[in-house]
């Protein structure tokens, strides 16, 4: 299962993929996905597996989630 992470803008998915890749999460920096109603640019893909690392990486950073979806088949749930 796959988790997708909005942060409100571009500038500041970039700086999530940033804190992520020097904790060693692996990642997926992928467009926004329209279905989802993400109003920013970039987001940020994540496998189940790495989701509670990623979830701690960010929270130690001053870097807030906007927006946290569910990816089931091609439906996005938010979260």
């Amino acid at each position: 299962m796959e988790y997708i992470l909005g942060f409100g803008s571009a500038h500041k998915a970039l700086k999530a993929e940033d804190i992520l890749k020097k904790a060693s999460i692996p990642l997926k920096l992928l467009p926004a996905p329209r279905e989802a109603g993400f109003n920013c640019g970039l987001v940020i893909c994540l496998a189940e597996v790495n989701l509670n690392a990623a979830l701690a990486a960010l929270k130690s950073s001053s870097l807030k989630i906007k927006s946290f979806y569910k990816k089931e088949g091609d439906v996005y749930v938010k979260v």
